[in-house]
């Protein structure tokens, strides 16, 4: 069994209200902090303890523990200012695991700079999660994983309705794994989600989750 992890979430705007339902979903204890008593008292119920307060007062974050915590997530993304302030007085007070929010490729660089330990952008990966998928018709969602590195689902090629899997070889001729294939089951007709065996057989209608480099895979969008 996983064990039940700590965590704070800083900043309860739609960013950080999602991080922290889904954190305490998972089982694991979330403390959320806003300076707003409407998010508070919206997201009391969905966390494991929601709290007022400013953030930026070392006093808070002394008060939720948050040196004492797995990790800490800045989830602050239009007040720049108080990002980078929590984001240091949290490094300076020796928190174990910083995860920021940034806007800018500037406000990413200065909270790399006070001690985060991970940034990221929302708004930029789901862009760029769009863009993928529209400029191709073949895919049907998307997932960097590193540089070139994605995780894709997208259609089944023509070519690959009717053959098995092992029959297929994908990851000898074209350097791909999959993961997973989106499929109907052929009695209830209910979608489902399989982890495909060598003798699994595509269905027109299936999907499949890929694992591959880009050029990689743009081999296989190719085919459709």
């Amino acid at each position: 069994m996983n064990r039940r992890l700590q965590f704070a979430v800083i900043g309860l705007g739609r960013f950080g209200s999602r991080v922290a339902e889904g954190l305490y979903q998972q089982g694991h204890d979330v403390i959320a902090v806003d300076v707003s008593r409407e998010a508070v008292e919206e997201n009391s119920d969905r966390v494991t303890a929601a709290i007022c307060g400013d953030a930026t007062r070392p006093d808070v974050l002394a008060s939720i523990g948050a040196s004492e915590m797995d990790t800490v997530i800045v989830a602050i993304g239009d007040d720049i200012e108080a990002s980078v302030l929590v984001t240091g007085l949290l490094s300076q007070g020796g928190c174990k695991k910083i995860v920021a929010r940034a806007s800018t490729d500037l406000h990413a660089r200065i909270l790399e700079m006070i001690g985060a330990h991970e940034v990221i952008y929302p708004e930029r990966e789901m862009a760029i999660r769009l863009v993928r998928s529209l400029a191709s018709p073949t895919i049907r969602d998307y997932v960097p994983i590193e540089e070139d590195l994605e995780f894709v689902q997208m259609t089944v090629p023509p070519a690959f309705v009717g053959k098995s899997l092992g029959q297929l070889d994908l990851r000898r001729k074209y350097n791909v794994t999959v993961v997973a294939v989106h499929t109907t089951d052929a009695e209830s007709g209910a979608a489902k989600t399989v982890v495909p065996t060598a003798e699994y057989v595509f269905l027109a209608q299936d999907t499949m989750w890929v694992v591959g480099h880009r050029h990689d895979l743009e081999k296989i969008e190719a085919l459709s």
